[in-house]
């Protein structure tokens, strides 16, 4: 599901907005979406969790990855192995 929610933004705003989201490397709408989950994220710590349902918690993962743009490459095998993340720094 998808909603479109219209936000009116001074020209600052916008400007601002765009530069955070360059500085991040993401888009706009990923940057507002971002926002929006830690505003949830926020209000719902004040309130007692719910267990999710098996349905819901495969739903919640499913929007999570709905939300990784289609152009970002696969991250390699190689690249997880525990001797490409840690170095020895003689190997400089």
């Amino acid at each position: 599901m998808t909603t479109t929610v219209p936000v009116s933004l001074t020209s600052e705003e916008q400007a601002a907005i765009q530069e955070a989201a360059e500085a991040q490397g993401v888009s706009v709408d990923s940057l507002f979406r971002r926002a929006v989950f830690q505003i949830i994220a926020r209000s719902r710590e004040m309130k007692p969790r719910k267990e999710l349902s098996p349905e819901e918690y495969e739903r919640a993962w499913e929007e999570i990855a709905d939300m990784i743009p289609d152009n970002i490459p696969d991250i390699p095998e190689e690249a997880l192995s525990r001797e490409s993340i840690y170095t020895r720094e003689d190997d400089y």
